[in-house]
């Protein structure tokens, strides 16, 4: 990929930048506007620089990113690759709005080449002193593989995104927001207390890890970081609410009814710990949601879900525990209704499970053709792909006489989650058992079979 208006490959490989202009180059990519609230995507880059910069750039794969940046065990990464793939479209697209705005005048030169995954380091006209980044923030981006392991990856990257936001809060504009606080809020926090904005940090970065919920390591690493920010500062909300969740979610999956037993407990406990700290917010609401939903408590769980969504319609995490309730209730037009309005009002830069959600609802709303297209868009933006969205779009695609791709799926599902009963987990989801039954007979008529 060559940028309009910068100088030839054969040019530019006659001048390189040092590693020293590189950095520099590269904070200030992390910190534009363009790159604001990105990110994965600054993750991403960062580690590629720095790999290339240590002298690795011909170990890069769509694995070793998936492995080191995005995190999880080694039966994880294959599938975590198609998400690596998908970011670095967006990335190259993200690199060339930064170029044509932001990093207009930039003199070093960032691109992803297509076909690969080594950026391509060059220099543009004359060089430029530039500030030197900091030994804390080289040490905290820079990922050392082997070593690090899944929380190690995360809690290294909330320090980054915390000395990175309070180290410029005094150049940038006060209304970029972070994880829904701007740079003002989180000065004013560190300011009061370092250990608060750290257990914030935390928090938000286990919302995140959260889904795809059918993933054990994925749920342990996310409560080990809400227990994390509890420890941190216990009169946080968050921290208390993601642990509920995460709880809950473990409670309602696990086939071990003792340690179901002890997780719904402390979901239980977590959940009203939040709403005693913060009963205004949407997050600690939907976090009893989910608790009640997992104690089978329909009523109640609609209630607060529904009363989450007035107060946080525009958070996309609060909108993920809000539309499952609302799915496993059976109430799918109102799933695809909060879906909509919230995609309608906001401009997402990655998919998310209420797109997901939305997908399922309009399979059971015999909207097949929409079901697709929600599933196959919040998997183009990086959204969070398993055995639930394969089986859906398995499904879909039967019911739309698409034969060949739902025989593709079909397969896709026996050969990467061979053990995998969707069917049989979404009849003890729903409030009616009928809609588990209705999925599994499409997926069986894709020529599906279940596990003995």
């Amino acid at each position: 990929m060559v940028l309009s208006g910068r100088s030839s490959p054969a040019a530019e490989d006659q001048e390189k930048p040092d590693a020293k202009d590189v950095r520099a180059a590269l904070q200030r990519l992390v910190n534009s506007t363009t790159f604001e609230g990105s990110l994965r995507l600054q993750d991403f880059l960062v580690y590629v620089v720095e790999e290339t910069l240590n002298g690795r750039a011909d170990q890069i794969r769509a694995k070793t990113i998936a492995m080191d940046v995005y995190g999880g065990s080694v039966d994880e990464i294959e599938r975590r690759e198609n998400v690596v793939r998908v970011d670095a479209g967006r990335l190259r697209r993200k690199l060339a709005e930064y170029y044509a705005a932001d990093g207009l005048d930039e003199k070093t030169v960032f691109e992803l080449p297509k076909g690969g995954y080594a950026p391509r380091i060059s220099k543009s006209g004359s060089e430029t002193a530039q500030p030197e980044f900091s030994k804390l923030e080289i040490s905290a981006r820079a990922w050392a593989r082997p070593g690090v392991g899944v929380v190690g990856i995360i809690i290294l990257g909330c320090f980054a995104v915390a000395y990175r936001v309070n180290s410029t809060k005094q150049d940038a504009p006060a209304d970029l927001s972070v994880d829904g606080l701007s740079r003002d809020e989180r000065g004013a926090i560190f300011d009061a207390s370092p250990m608060r904005l750290q257990a914030v940090n935390l928090a938000n970065t286990g919302r995140d890890l959260i889904f795809p919920a059918l993933e054990p390591a994925r749920l342990e690493a996310a409560l080990t970081i809400f227990k994390g920010a509890i420890e941190n500062d216990d009169s946080y909300f968050g921290g208390h609410a993601g642990a509920a969740q995460v709880a809950a979610t473990i409670a309602v999956l696990t086939p071990d009814a003792d340690l179901g037993k002890e997780m719904l407990n402390y979901a239980n406990v977590q959940a009203n710990r939040a709403i005693e700290l913060a009963p205004e917010t949407g997050w600690s609401q939907s976090a009893m949601a989910w608790v009640k939903f997992a104690t089978g408590n329909w009523p109640e769980a609609m209630e607060f879900a529904q009363r989450a969504q007035r107060l946080a319609p525009h958070d996309v995490h609060v909108l993920e525990f809000v539309s499952l309730v609302l799915l496993y209730s059976g109430s799918f037009e109102q799933v695809v209704e909060i879906s909509e309005e919230a995609l309608s009002k906001i401009e997402l830069e990655r998919g998310y499970v209420f797109q997901n959600a939305m997908g399922s609802a309009k399979f059971h709303m015999k909207d097949y053709e929409g079901a697709v297209s929600a599933f196959e868009r919040a998997t183009e933006k990086g959204g969070p792909v398993g055995p639930v969205s394969v089986a859906y779009l398995m499904a879909s695609h039967q019911m739309l006489g698409n034969k060949v791709e739902a025989k593709t799926l079909s397969e896709q599902l026996s050969r990467e989650w061979p053990d995998s009963r969707v069917d049989a987990l979404f009849e003890r989801l729903f409030a009616n058992p009928q809609y588990g039954k209705d999925l599994g007979d499409a997926m069986r008529q894709a020529n599906w079979k279940p596990p003995s």
